[in-house]
């Protein structure tokens, strides 16, 4: 089977975005569903579903406004405006799981020195 062509990915990306996201299914007017492999593969008309291929829808949906994310044998969609209100960590909470790395600081006796 021929690889996957960018208008094939344009015509997917823009059928999950303007048409399956809008639909109502699953007692849900409109919003965010998950695909499973196969699925995805039948939308594209392949029979193996490259990593470069999955990037490359990925690209041209974020493009549109929708997310999809690669869970290897689900693809969730959501919308990339529900994305961006998610809640961020205040720094301090953040900062308690990560702390910031100490300055290093360079002078006589370093062990990276010659």
């Amino acid at each position: 089977m021929a690889a996957v062509t960018e208008e094939k990915i344009h015509e997917v990306a823009r059928t999950l975005w303007r048409d399956v996201y809008e639909d109502e299914f699953r007692g849900k007017e409109r919003g965010r569903f998950c695909l499973t492999r196969r699925q995805l593969m039948d939308a594209l008309g392949t029979t193996r579903l490259h990593a470069s291929t999955v990037q490359r829808l990925q690209d041209e949906a974020l493009g549109l406004g929708l997310v999809i994310i690669d869970l290897d044998d689900l693809f969730p969609c959501v919308e990339v405006r529900v994305v961006r209100r998610y809640r961020r960590p205040p720094a301090e909470v953040f900062l308690s799981h990560f702390p910031a790395p100490e300055e290093e600081h360079l002078g006589e006796g370093d062990d990276d020195e010659p």
